[in-house]
């Protein structure tokens, strides 16, 4: 992978994150701390979902950094099992992805 395909997917990793921190900032705001005794069932299911959709938000941002880690040291689009390349076209599908797809297949045996 050359430094101009690096850099475009640092850009893109960048912007991703941009988007989903603005996206937690508005979640954050609108969440608040209330005693499910206070709260009729669907509110209550309202808050459990968005409180699960933050915490997915989260793991996306600790992958983001993740990957943008890897472009820094230079194993950004190696597979973490085998070493291999991962293809482009599961990079462009998932830019945080760490396994090949024959390795990510393997692990779900």
């Amino acid at each position: 992978m050359n430094i101009v395909q690096l850099e475009n997917y640092r850009q893109k990793l960048l912007q991703l994150k941009l988007a989903l921190l603005t996206d937690n900032e508005a979640d954050t705001l609108s969440m608040v701390e209330i005693h499910p005794a206070q709260l009729d069932g669907l509110s209550f299911r309202q808050q459990i979902q968005q409180q699960e959709a933050l915490k997915f938000k989260q793991a996306q941002l600790q992958a983001i950094d993740g990957a943008l880690r890897r472009i820094e040291q230079d194993d950004f689009g190696f597979c973490f099992v085998c070493d291999q390349a991962i293809s482009e076209a599961q990079l462009n599908f998932d830019l945080t992805v760490t396994r090949c797809i024959k390795c990510a297949d393997t692990a779900f045996d």
